[in-house]
């Protein structure tokens, strides 16, 4: 296999473990932001239960103090009638203690109605106490490990991207009377990854492994070709449907296993 295509591929594998670790970083604020989110929501609930049961208490003080006006009232009327000397006047007397003694049964009924209202309010209220107990503690594990988050992807991005810094550097210096030329390929290389997100692709079983289209018999024979001072040794080759750079592990010919994800060896080795 061309030396600078392998180096390519060691290089395509750091660009897509750059940006795995930059998604993970940049996932961590959306997590913390979520997980605020939810507890902002919960904390609103809960002050609304409060709100409610406020309101409830409230309400029932003031049906009390109506029930004791109207009481009063029917007290009042009723000495009233003691002295009253004619029917008319009792006749009117007891129409307003039979509108008062209405009232107070409606305004009972009310009280009781408030009563279970209540049960269910304080019910939501603990609840969402519990809930916003449950998310605070959520935020903080959330913080704890956003910021780890970002404090490990921060040191793998740097130590990675000095690596690649290096490979790149290397890349482009290495064969300078190749065709095409170290820089030649790495200006490939990026405009086919700014493209396509990747810019190598991995021939398996007569596939383009990126878009899953048949190789060619003849291009499969000359990706596959062993033979070191071959035609095809160092050439290099492209999907003719996506056009990415086309490699062939030759490991896969081999008679021992080998674990699927294991890198290709350094150009080193």
């Amino acid at each position: 296999m061309n030396a600078d295509l392998e180096s390519l591929i060691i290089l395509q594998s750091q660009d897509l473990e750059l940006k795995r670790l930059r998604e993970e970083r940049s996932d961590a604020p959306r997590r913390i932001a979520a997980a605020e989110s939810a507890r902002a929501a919960a904390e609103a609930a809960l002050t609304a239960a409060r709100t409610a049961l406020t309101k409830e208490e409230t309400l029932r003080r003031s049906h009390e103090v109506d029930i004791a006006a109207a009481r009063a009232k029917i007290a009042r009327l009723t000495k009233q009638m003691e002295t009253a000397t004619s029917a008319a006047q009792i006749t009117a007397l007891e129409h307003e203690i039979s509108f008062a003694t209405t009232a107070i049964s409606a305004l009972e009924d009310e009280e009781l109605a408030s009563l279970e209202r209540t049960d269910t309010q304080e019910a939501a209220r603990a609840l969402h106490t519990d809930q916003l107990a449950h998310l605070t503690e959520a935020l903080a594990a959330e913080r704890t490990r956003g910021l780890a988050t970002v404090r490990r992807t921060d040191s793998a991005i740097a130590a990675l991207e000095a690596q690649r810094s290096t490979l790149r550097a290397a890349i482009e210096a290495a064969s300078p009377d190749a065709n095409p030329t170290g820089a030649a390929l790495l200006s490939t290389y990026d405009r086919i990854a700014k493209a396509k997100g990747t810019a190598l692709s991995e021939a398996v079983n007569h596939k383009c492994s990126a878009c899953q289209m048949l190789v060619r018999p003849q291009r499969w024979n000359d990706l596959t070709d062993r033979d070191p001072h071959g035609p095809h040794a160092q050439a290099i080759f492209t999907c003719e449907t996506c056009g990415r750079l086309l490699y062939y592990d030759p490991r896969r010919d081999a008679p021992t296993a080998w674990p699927p994800g294991e890198p290709l060896p350094t150009p080193a080795q």
